[in-house]
């Protein structure tokens, strides 16, 4: 055979082994090629994605997120003042640095959340009963125009029985809603009527009836309930759910919906941020936990001041009893021995003295004010102990240079000592009461807002654009996914130089998937008629124009003149192939007989636009003969032999001598006979007739037979000593996919005549 001879077909590479695979680099045409087979589904997926993106950003409710900024600072404000006043007690008392974690803790703790709770009333939860999935939506494009406030309250109307739920406009306020803790948390459903409402409990029992701004009280199985609606704007039968939350439960949502954090590294400005489907629920949130954070912090810093002015007073009745006591003593003294002469080594005794008194009667003051917040054995009180035994031990060694004076000095020392501390104490005392006045009544607290919230614009989520393109991506990426899959999952062998492989004969042509007869066949099933007539320029057809340049010379050395297109399963376009195949002969000016031997499910007629009976079963059963069952196609120098009615017993008719005398007398009057046959893996048909032929054709779908599928058509052939002549790749492209390694597994297809 000439090279010009050759069939047409683009050779691939051999099959590879898992080894051989693992050590080749990535064909990257084949990539190629396998993206671009399954370009369709790619372009499908990503569709679907935007599609749902689209869905996606316009029914999820928007979310809008407020933020806060306060400011804590590093040294609380009374801090100078309880310096002054108490020395070391003041940083006793815990005016250190404040640890900005720590505050954050706090703004989180309940004893901040708690009152903002109940400030806004978040215990009870009142809201229109929407339809589902897409009745919220629709309400907020009916809902008022924002910032109308003259305008008056428009509900909008509801579809046609389904008048319950909310569609747009509709609001309630729900000042209070108590009831028995097991009902914490359970859904009831109010339902405006002409006159007001009613409320039912979660089972659907009748509650209790009211009307806005009236307290209404009814009763539950669990206990009792009461309810205030302040407002309420809505149509009669529309509902809505309302929920009495347990503390615990809200401070859980909280949890998750505000976000506190610092801004910087130790900037000591902290962010209080909230999220929330309605902005202004948001925003009166985040203003009502900075508030609550601050009133928190202005009480803490004034309960310090507060405690230190308590205890002072208490101590201050029983120094002014010290202090006059001391002046009554040096006031009897003088009147009975005058005015005393002190020396000047007195005087310095004395200053001493009155020194180590002050310090010893302040660290205990220390220490009794210690022991308020500490245990005795904390280490600020065991150190407060250790300053007063030095101060004792100095007043020891001053004690005993005072008892070497004289009797006179030591006495008038004693009580000008008495004195001069009694007064200094009593005069330090009132400095630091009224100081800590001073701080309770101008207390501000450490902390202070930076910036309340505001009422945001936009959503946070879902973005709109990035939502789109991400869904863009994804379904680019599940769509190349998806196409990978298939191509993992392909059973079936496509590669030309694998099957010749397997069955030792040549692929005599690949015949690509076409597009114009697959139109064709949709509009009408198997009445598409010769594509090699209506369309002779489709690649189709140029494939199979190199099968009959191939196919020629075979034919030549056959024993006659008789092709047979046979396959290993139906549906894979043996049929399309046989006739155009034929069409092609005839227009090339051969004589060529189309007989259809598919007596089973066969349907030449009709794809040609003509009968299926009768036919080649009645030339065989006698009843009929060649001259008379013939048909012409339109294709000068074709004709068709159609199958005919079905017949019970299709192989036992083959079987019968009648079938080989028929296609000899036909071998004779054609140049070529073409013969479609049954697929060999269904039933037996295929290897009666097979024996006739001179030629067999064996037709493969692209992808779709596993290596064991095709080998078993072969060895079923040869069993009956047919012979393949070469192999018709049909549908190359059809599939996503330029590789197919499947298992190696085969089928017993069903293949019978239609019933009626």
């Amino acid at each position: 055979m000439s090279d010009a001879e050759q069939p047409r077909h683009r050779q691939r590479p051999p099959a590879m082994s898992p080894a051989q695979m693992d050590d080749d680099e990535i064909d990257l045409r084949e990539l190629f090629d396998l993206l671009l087979s399954g370009r369709w589904l790619i372009l499908g997926c990503m569709l679907g994605a935007v599609l749902l993106g689209v869905l996606y950003v316009t029914f999820v409710r928007p979310t809008y997120q407020v933020d806060g900024l306060v400011q804590v600072e590093q040294t609380s404000p009374g801090s100078g003042i309880m310096s002054q006043s108490l020395g070391t007690l003041a940083g006793l008392l815990g005016s250190g640095s404040l640890v900005t974690d720590a505050e954050i803790q706090i703004i989180q703790s309940r004893r901040v959340l708690n009152p903002a709770i109940d400030k806004l009333n978040l215990l009870v939860d009142a809201r229109p009963h929407y339809f589902p999935f897409i009745g919220a939506t629709i309400a907020r494009w009916n809902a008022p125009v924002p910032g109308d406030e003259n305008a008056a309250p428009t509900v909008a109307g509801a579809p046609p029985l389904l008048g319950r739920w909310a569609w747009g406009g509709e609001s309630i306020a729900v000042a209070e809603f108590e009831t028995a803790p097991a009902d914490y948390d359970r859904t009831f459903r109010l339902q405006a009527t002409a006159a007001g409402y009613t409320l039912y409990d979660p089972d659907g029992n009748t509650v209790l009836q009211g009307a806005a701004g009236r307290a209404a009280s009814g009763r539950t199985a669990n206990g009792p309930v009461h309810l205030l609606v302040r407002s309420l704007v809505a149509r009669p039968g529309e509902t809505f759910n309302v929920v009495r939350h347990a503390r615990q439960t809200v401070l859980k949502d909280l949890s998750t919906r505000v976000s506190v954090a610092e801004q910087g590294k130790q900037s000591g400005v902290v962010r209080i941020s909230v999220q929330d489907r309605d902005r202004a629920a948001a925003l009166a949130l985040v203003n009502a936990i900075e508030n609550s954070y601050i009133q928190q912090d202005v009480e803490k810093n004034s309960e310090q001041a507060t405690q230190s002015l308590t205890y002072l007073e208490k101590q201050l009745p029983d120094l002014r009893a010290k202090l006059n006591a001391a002046q009554d003593k040096l006031a009897a003294y003088q009147k009975t021995h005058g005015a005393a002469d002190v020396a000047s080594e007195t005087q310095l005794l004395l200053k001493q003295a009155v020194a180590l008194d002050t310090e010893r009667s302040q660290l205990v003051q220390q220490r009794e004010q210690a022991l308020q917040r500490f245990t005795a054995q904390h280490p600020v009180v065991a150190g407060l102990d250790r300053q007063i035994a030095t101060v004792a031990s100095n007043q020891a060694a001053l004690k005993a240079q005072i008892a070497k004076l004289p009797d006179t000095q030591q006495e008038v020392l004693d009580l000008m000592r008495n004195l001069d501390v009694n007064t200094q104490l009593y005069t330090t005392m009132l400095d630091a009461i009224q100081q800590f006045q001073v701080t309770k009544a101008s207390t501000v607290g450490n902390v202070r807002i930076v910036d309340y919230g505001m009422l945001p614009l936009k959503p946070v989520s879902p973005k709109k654009a990035l939502s789109l393109v991400l869904a863009l991506f994804l379904g680019g990426f599940l769509g190349v996914a998806w196409v990978f899959l298939r191509r993992m999952l392909l059973r079936g062998v496509d590669d030309p130089a694998q099957i010749e492989s397997l069955l030792g004969v040549s692929v005599l042509a690949s015949v690509p998937l076409s597009n114009c007869q697959r139109r064709k066949d949709r509009r009408s099933k198997h009445r598409s008629g010769l594509l090699a007539v209506e369309d002779s320029a489709d690649v189709a057809i140029e494939a199979l124009r190199s099968l009959r340049t191939a196919l020629h010379l075979l034919v030549l050395d056959a024993p006659n003149n008789i092709v047979m297109f046979t396959g290993p399963a139906p549906g894979i376009g043996k049929s399309f192939l046989s006739a155009n195949y034929a069409a092609l002969l005839a227009q090339a000016g051969q004589r060529v007989a189309l007989v259809g031997l598919d007596l089973r499910l066969g349907h030449l007629g009709t794809t040609l636009r003509l009968k299926d009976e009768p036919g080649a079963r009645e030339v065989i059963e006698g009843t009929a003969t060649l001259d008379t069952v013939r048909q012409t196609t339109g294709v000068p120098g074709l004709d068709l032999y159609s199958r005919g009615a079905h017949p019970k017993h299709p192989a036992e008719l083959l079987a019968q001598p009648a079938l080989g005398a028929m296609l000899q007398a036909l071998s004779a009057a054609y140049d070529v006979v073409l013969v479609d046959v049954p697929p060999v893996l269904a039933v037996t048909d295929a290897t009666i007739i097979g024996q006739h032929a001179g030629t067999t054709l064996l037709v493969l779908e692209s992808a779709r037979h596993p290596a064991r599928e095709i080998e078993e058509t072969a060895k079923r052939l040869a069993a009956a000593n047919v012979r393949v002549a070469g192999v018709v790749l049909n549908r190359v492209g059809a599939k996503a996919g330029s590789y197919g390694y499947g298992n190696y597994g085969y089928t017993y297809y069903r293949y019978d005549t239609k019933k009626d």
